[in-house]
């Protein structure tokens, strides 16, 4: 465990970060206690105590994500759990899909201590990056072998950390030196 470094960028809003603890490879860095622990404190967060309710929020905020950043359609029921936690928030807006085929946020008063709040502060954070005006800047990294999302802040950028563009760059390199 002491090898294993969560992958928190520390450039993203916490709750991009919170979705990129899970690689469209398979990795899973909430998939122990041990792991979950390590990735709230590393992102200076009280740890949640209920992996299985992290690692649901997380998974539905990853799906909304990519249906985001792919254009598609969100699944109701992702939209419906995270407005569930969100409700444990001290405010939280709620998501709904409107006909224009926009997310719009609704908000509502709820109260919780411990994991529901901080998860539910998670839920309302991905409801308000969603239907805020930041849903059209959030994108996956185009480094290969890259699944991370990130938040387009500057119109070139297309990486979700300096050491993708790197690799990229020395592949290309390494392309061009090995055509010749």
């Amino acid at each position: 465990m002491d090898d294993v470094e969560p992958p928190i960028l520390g450039t993203e809003p916490l709750v991009v970060e919170f979705a990129n603890t899970l690689y469209d490879g398979g990795e899973d860095f909430l998939g122990t206690t041990e792991l979950a622990t390590l990735w709230f404190t590393t992102a200076g967060a009280h740890p949640a105590r209920d992996t299985a309710a992290a690692k649901a929020l997380r998974d539905s905020i990853h799906t909304l994500f990519a249906a985001t950043v792919t254009g598609a359609t969100p699944p109701a029921a992702a939209i419906m759990h995270v407005n569930t936690v969100a409700r444990h928030a001290p405010t939280s807006p709620q998501m709904v899909w409107h006909s224009t085929g926009a997310l719009v946020a609704d908000s509502r008063r709820g109260a919780a201590t411990g994991d529901a709040a901080l998860l539910g502060s998670l839920a309302t954070a991905c409801i308000e990056l969603l239907t805020g005006g930041q849903a059209r800047l959030l994108r996956r990294c185009e480094g290969s072998d890259c699944c991370l999302f990130f938040v387009q802040h500057h119109p070139r950028r297309r990486y979700c950390h300096e050491s993708c563009a790197h690799r990229d760059r020395q592949a290309r390199y390494y392309r061009r030196r090995t055509a010749n």
